[in-house]
């Protein structure tokens, strides 16, 4: 089997830095970097959240920053000492290569999902969620990493990244059958000051 189509290693790289998120419900994070986990702002509804690492330790987390729009929520966990995910470039990619997905779908520890990537495409904020017009002095279009890898209600705030295991966006929605993740360059922008 070619290399490239071995998925394992990366995914147990980046299964080392994918969290629980429990907050009422149950989301997925990732270790960002200095005990600071990102997840989807709609995992996290109140101000507190407890992150479950991967060796099974419950550490108290705080919301540290949310983008509603962007649908993307920091916290910071002290103590939790997760390995940290490097970040790929989701605008550097051609449509066709293997992607995968790493979360807790329907209540399964650090599962993976493997798909195609598509696009970075431009949609209206909100588009497939409850709230459909943006909010005023927010751009009407955001970028969204598009793929065909199959989620579940426990992937949201989770990772999906390259064959090299690099995170190229943080699972948001699942539309007409597709993911769409916020692209992980924007995390920078969206948390620079937290």
């Amino acid at each position: 089997m070619p290399s490239d189509l071995f998925l394992g290693d990366a995914a147990a790289r980046l299964r080392a830095s994918v969290v629980a998120i429990v907050d009422g419900g149950h989301g997925a994070g990732f270790a960002w970097r200095d005990d600071l986990f990102v997840t989807s702002a709609h995992v996290v509804a109140a101000r507190k959240a407890v992150v479950v690492t991967p060796d099974g330790r419950a550490v108290a987390g705080t919301v540290v920053g949310r983008d509603v729009d962007r649908d993307l929520a920091l916290l910071h966990a002290p103590g939790a000492q997760v390995a940290a995910v490097t970040c790929g470039d989701p605008y550097a990619l051609r449509p066709g290569p293997l992607v995968f997905a790493a979360g807790h779908p329907l209540g399964v520890r650090a599962a993976g999902s493997v798909g195609v990537f598509q696009a970075v495409r431009a949609v209206p904020p909100g588009y497939g969620m409850a709230e459909q017009r943006p909010r005023r002095g927010r751009s009407p279009v955001m970028p969204w990493v598009q793929a065909d890898v199959r989620l579940a209600p426990g992937n949201s705030g989770g990772p999906i990244a390259d064959v090299e295991g690099n995170v190229i966006g943080v699972a948001a929605m699942i539309v007409s059958g597709l993911a769409l993740a916020v692209p992980a360059p924007d995390l920078e922008r969206v948390f620079s000051h937290s």
